[in-house]
């Protein structure tokens, strides 16, 4: 039997497209001294290529399938061992194959960024590439270099098509739109965006979740970020968005320039728009449809952008939905108490254990970890 077909046999096993005959031949040939060696590598390669992660202790399987065969008394038994060892070899490889392309696959859904075409395309956004961006009909739009993508001027488009960035928790991204704009993106968070701008049309994308803006000026052109609930029209400037929809509130901080929030409700249309001046934030009850506007220390709200978390008399029930996002754990808080404590703290490159150990200085925090879920017992 020539290798080539041999070699044919191993990748359509790996593919999973082999035949009853074609496994019977493949079985047989690894039985034949050194194809052992031969197929592992030819294993290994398949999952640097396909997976990229560590390798699977091969040797430690042949290991015990040898033990297995050694434990035999008789030479027919032998025979028959060391067929069903290499069948075994040859699933056991497979199996953990699978099992990490299955893994992967459901950990990528869970923690890659992504971003979604018009027509439902999803294509993921690995932190280091450095690769073009193309759109769903493979036309150029921008360039994604790392935790960052940048949107290609268009000043051809006569049609809004939408694009959407989703971040997962744990991770934060950057993105700067068509028209310069520069968005920075928190953990848990979402943005749907024109890939261009058209002429004679406002700027408009909508936010869920939490972002920065830095927007690009154009008096012709008004911006506006819709959080569900209410709009926030500027028309160049910086200022803060947050709207989980988990919080009661979609709180707006204005670092420069103005901006005014309008509620889109319809039955609120006639209300007048709301002005709001740099160092102030306007916060939008979600349930009474009311806003409140107060001085801030804008810093605060700002400081997440570099990585870094601030909570000035802030309770724990708000610390633990922002430490879920930040560090992606689930927190289960059985000390109902705690909730209502409040903590001043400002985290930078700690971890959760350090987080919790930090704060248990000012309030005992018993808990416990398993995994990524952390439960908070009652003290």
């Amino acid at each position: 039997m020539h290798f080539s077909e041999i070699e044919s046999y191993i990748i359509k096993y790996l593919s999973n497209s082999a035949t009853e005959e074609e496994l019977t031949h493949l079985n047989e040939w690894i039985l034949i001294d050194d194809n052992q060696k031969i197929f592992e590598e030819y294993v290994q390669l398949h999952l640097n290529m396909i997976t990229s992660v560590n390798e699977p202790d091969t040797e430690k399987i042949t290991q015990e399938l040898v033990r297995k065969i050694r434990a035999s008394k008789s030479k027919s038994r032998f025979k028959i061992v060391m067929k069903y060892a290499a069948i075994g070899l040859v699933l056991l490889i497979t199996g953990y194959f699978y099992q990490q392309i299955t893994s992967e696959n459901e950990n990528n859904k869970q923690q890659l960024v992504t971003i979604e075409f018009d027509n439902g395309t999803i294509q993921p956004l690995h932190l280091n590439n450095n690769t073009e961006l193309k759109d769903s009909e493979g036309n150029s739009v921008g360039v994604q270099n790392g935790s960052i993508v940048r949107y290609t001027k268009n000043t051809d488009a006569n049609e809004l098509v939408y694009n959407t960035l989703n971040v997962p928790y744990g991770k934060k991204f950057e993105l700067v739109l068509a028209d310069g704009s520069h968005v920075f993106l928190n953990s848990g968070s979402s943005l749907r965006y024109p890939a261009a701008f058209v002429n004679g049309k406002e700027r408009t994308v909508f936010l869920e979740g939490e972002a920065f803006f830095d927007v690009a000026k154009d008096k012709e052109h008004s911006f506006v970020v819709n959080a569900s609930e209410i709009n926030i029209e500027v028309l160049g400037t910086k200022f803060n968005v947050s709207h989980y929809p988990e919080d009661e509130y979609i709180n707006t901080v204005l670092i420069e320039g103005a901006v005014q929030l309008k509620p889109t409700k319809l039955a609120l249309t006639d209300v007048e728009p709301t002005l709001l001046k740099p160092g102030f934030k306007a916060e939008w009850n979600k349930e009474t449809e009311n806003i409140s506007i107060e001085t801030v220390n804008t810093t605060i709200y700002t400081q997440w952008t570099k990585g870094k978390l601030v909570f000035r008399n802030t309770p724990f029930i708000e610390i633990r939905k922002i430490l879920e996002r930040h560090y992606n754990v689930r927190i289960i808080n059985k000390n109902s108490v705690l909730d209502k404590e409040r903590f001043d703290a400002t985290f930078d490159e700690e971890t959760i254990e350090q987080v919790f150990e930090l704060l248990g200085k000012s309030y005992e925090i018993n808990y416990t970890r398993t995994g990524d879920v952390i439960t908070i017992n009652k003290n």
